[in-house]
């Protein structure tokens, strides 16, 4: 059994979805396809990628959680794009070793992938593998062009530094990795500081501005693809929490801890522990 389950989304798109932990999407061209995200690591996703397509490949990464940046050791031979805020998000305690590995399924699987995870843990590899890489910059307004199809990349910081959605006209759709979707988390600040709420908002409006670009977003966790009015909820939430008309509770749910707000379908962790 694969540790990613592939499935079709669009007309050539497909979720490569990791055991419900985490999901990476290819998007084909006519001259080569794009990889956005390469999950944890586990298993090997460069296979289930060949099965589906046979051309040249390029990898674009949302952001540099390890999450999302795990597998890039199977695809050590391909260019690899991702905004350069997060390059060396390494150094700010986050690890793309077994070791991280493991944990992810300890803690999230229970959750997200209940009674699967020894099947995940197992897929480990053996030995801690080489996950360095040397990015291509990327920023607004930057194209990637797979050959009649182009992708847009929108620089969305909130969530990271140097996250990136990647506006995929021909499907109208955006991939937002972890910039929105079903559950947001936005790290708890000195003081409890907004000044993150406040960046966070500032990229939701500007996602918002771009709404009639596309009508769904392909989501990072917690589902594959859902309706562009997320963003709308998520606004909804951010400007309550800064003009004060809205005030989040601590709670503790599954892996997450922390102070939450809710708007119809988004919850916002605005300053989170765990």
């Amino acid at each position: 059994m694969s540790v990613q389950e592939a499935r079709k989304i669009g007309r050539r798109t497909w979720v490569l979805d990791e055991t419900g932990l985490v999901n990476a999407f290819l998007v084909e061209g006519d001259a080569k396809a794009a990889l956005i995200d390469t999950g944890c690591g586990y298993g090997d996703i460069r296979e289930v990628v060949a099965s589906i397509v046979d051309k040249p490949l390029v990898v674009l990464l949302t952001h540099g959680h390890p999450d999302h940046v795990g597998g890039i050791y199977h695809f050590r031979d391909c260019p690899v794009y991702m905004n350069h805020l997060d390059k060396e998000m390494a150094f700010k305690g986050f690890k793309t070793d077994n070791a991280f590995r493991r944990m992810y399924v300890e803690t999230r699987g229970p959750v997200r992938c209940p009674g699967r995870e020894a099947m995940v843990l197992a897929s480990i590899p053996s030995d801690d593998p080489d996950c360095s890489f040397e990015p291509v910059d990327v920023d607004d307004g930057s194209l990637i062009d797979l050959g009649g199809r182009v992708l847009e990349c929108i620089h969305t910081p909130g969530h990271s530094d140097g996250s990136i959605c990647y506006l995929d006209r021909e499907e109208r759709m955006l991939f937002s990795g972890d910039t929105v979707n079903k559950s947001i988390i936005l790290m708890r600040q000195p003081g409890n500081d907004l000044a993150l709420v406040r960046r966070y908002h500032k990229t939701l409006e500007k996602l918002w501005a771009r709404h009639e670009d596309y009508d769904k977003l392909a989501i990072g966790h917690d589902g594959d693809v859902i309706d562009k009015s997320m963003i709308h909820d998520y606004l909804e939430i951010t400007t309550g929490l800064l003009d004060g008309s809205l005030t989040g509770q601590y709670e503790e749910v599954g892996f997450r801890k922390g102070d939450v707000a809710r708007c119809g379908a988004a919850e916002l962790w605005y300053q989170c522990d765990e």
